[in-house]
């Protein structure tokens, strides 16, 4: 009985994660209309919806833990940013990491982890990167 358990889960498991395409995400931080990931150091988190719900904006979000701060990415480019406590909440429970060097995105949005910091974009190339050192727009 313990035999065709183990085989029962060593199946469920495999079966979850092969041959099943994954959204544009180099690891599993996206589904087909989100992504949610933490940088490896753990003070960049951040969040991209796309047509994930009526109620949700589509955009891309970032922010830091310290210096406390926040940017939001619209669909058309628009950049806007906050900074201080009241600018930033918490990631999810469980939220995964975006290796440095990966890239993770939905619709029309791409995040890219680096040593340096994160860069968010539209397929317009419109965006920013944010890190401790601040936010800078791009485009």
């Amino acid at each position: 009985m313990k035999r065709a358990v183990v085989a029962a889960i060593g199946f469920v498991v495999v079966g979850c994660c092969v041959g099943i395409p994954q959204a544009a995400a180099d690891n599993p931080a996206c589904t087909a209309s989100m992504c949610a990931f933490l940088s490896p150091s753990r003070n960049i988190s951040c969040e991209i919806n796309y047509k994930r719900d009526p109620g949700i904006s589509d955009e891309a979000y970032c922010q830091t833990n310290s210096p406390p701060q926040s940017a939001h990415l619209s669909t058309g480019g628009v950049v806007t940013s906050c900074t201080g406590v009241s600018c930033v909440g918490n990631p999810g429970e469980g939220t995964p990491t975006l290796a440095y060097d990966q890239t993770a995105g939905v619709g029309p949005f791409s995040c890219t982890s680096k040593p340096d910091g994160i860069t968010c974009t539209t397929s317009a190339s419109h965006g920013f990167t944010i890190s401790n050192a601040g936010i800078t727009p791009i485009g």
